[in-house]
């Protein structure tokens, strides 16, 4: 699961313009604070940018385009599973109704014979040749917690393939 997160994040490094749902929209849905939160913009992307320049102009170009990263990692054991999986169905919701398109969406069946790697959400808002936004949303029963990831600014798909290619194929199976 973690694999298909990061592939995801990796493939399809899109931004947000804006945001349908705030942390503390978020924290309310779930009704705790998160285990781990990460809140990136302004001066730090810079100077992640900055660092980044000399020998990677391609990522500080991605970069550049960003105006904030939001991660949050929520507890969802087996038992607080459903749950978790309606509340980001929740926040899927949320983002179609802002006009966000899913782009992909894995639903998992427990307790069948089918490997369950969880459920994952990948939603982006379209903006002509670059996408404004991008959120990724997943289950993972392996490591127990329920993971959101909010990219905002604007990239343009051509330098994700540009870095795609300098940095090589993405293993999506962990393999």
């Amino acid at each position: 699961m973690r694999s298909l997160i990061l592939a995801a994040l990796a493939a399809f490094a899109f931004p947000a313009a804006a945001q349908p749902i705030t942390g503390a929209a978020l924290d309310a849905i779930f009704g705790s604070e998160p285990q781990v939160e990460i809140n990136l913009q302004g001066s730090l992307l810079r100077l992640a940018a900055a660092a980044a320049r000399a020998d990677e102009p391609e990522a500080a170009l991605m970069l550049d385009g960003l105006r904030r990263v939001t991660v949050r990692v929520y507890p969802a054991a087996e038992s607080e599973r459903s749950l978790a999986v309606s509340n980001f169905s929740e926040v899927g919701r949320r983002f179609e109704a802002d006009g966000w398109m899913t782009l992909v969406r894995v639903r998992s069946i427990p307790g069948t014979s089918v490997e369950d790697d969880g459920d994952v959400w990948v939603y982006v808002r379209d903006a002509g040749d670059a996408f404004d936004g991008m959120a990724v949303l997943a289950v993972d029963p392996d490591d127990d917690n329920a993971v959101f990831v909010l990219i905002d600014g604007t990239i343009d798909p051509t330098q994700v393939g540009a870095l795609s290619q300098r940095f090589g194929r993405i293993d999506i199976d962990g393999d």
